[in-house]
């Protein structure tokens, strides 16, 4: 089966063989294409870890607070029918090393963190291809690491409520200020990929979509 999703080809299919990474009591992978770029997207359920990561991949959370609470019910909005299942996704973040720490735009600002803090919940990984050279991923990790301390943005976010609400394409962002999806949208962009994203109103529904990460 063969979507179009913003002028990109993302070509989906379950792979059933369970690859040698991450815990095999995990879910089924899923292949998608974005342009010429093959991603697997991985799920873990909660007590399951992933492993052997690579720097430059992305995860796809599904939190518990309120900030996550409020980007689900507005991304519920948008996203209705059979697209309603990637609204369950309300944060992400990049993968910057081997052991699997992550940059990620929390609401206390931009930090470091160790990808066990979400062992006790649903997330998938999303590795992409080699067909993303070593230099391209080298890239988007520099870019993240770079934004560590920077703040949360908070007028971004009323940016993408109102793109949710009404459908207005506001850019209201603060120089040194990320939300979790722009921060992923543009570490990746520097790496030479989703340069048709708008950051701006990207959100991490849209990121699941495009991959297919359903919970």
């Amino acid at each position: 089966m063969i979507w179009r999703v913003r002028g990109a080809q993302l070509t989906t299919a379950l792979n059933q063989c369970c690859p040698s990474v991450g815990s095999s009591a995990r879910g089924p992978s899923v292949l998608a294409r974005y342009g010429d770029v093959v991603a697997t997207v991985e799920r873990y359920g909660p007590g399951e870890e992933a492993k052997d990561f690579t720097p430059g991949d992305f995860i796809l959370a599904h939190r518990h607070n309120p900030i996550a609470g409020l980007i689900s019910i507005g991304q519920k909005l948008r996203f209705r029918g059979p697209d309603a299942m990637y609204a369950h996704w309300s944060h992400c973040a990049l993968v910057v090393d081997q052991d699997g720490a992550l940059v990620e735009a929390e609401s206390t600002g931009v930090r470091r963190s160790p990808i066990s803090r979400y062992k006790a919940n649903e997330f998938h990984l999303v590795r992409l291809g080699p067909e993303v050279e070593p230099a391209a991923r080298q890239r988007s990790v520099d870019y993240s690491n770079a934004q560590v301390g920077q703040a949360f943005g908070y007028l971004a976010l009323v940016g993408a409520a109102m793109f949710l609400l009404f459908g207005w394409p506001l850019r209201l962002m603060r120089r040194n200020h990320q939300i979790c999806s722009g921060l992923v949208v543009r570490a990746l962009q520097a790496g030479g990929l989703l340069t048709d994203l708008d950051p701006s109103t990207t959100l991490p529904a849209d990121l699941a979509k495009m991959f297919r990460a359903r919970p």
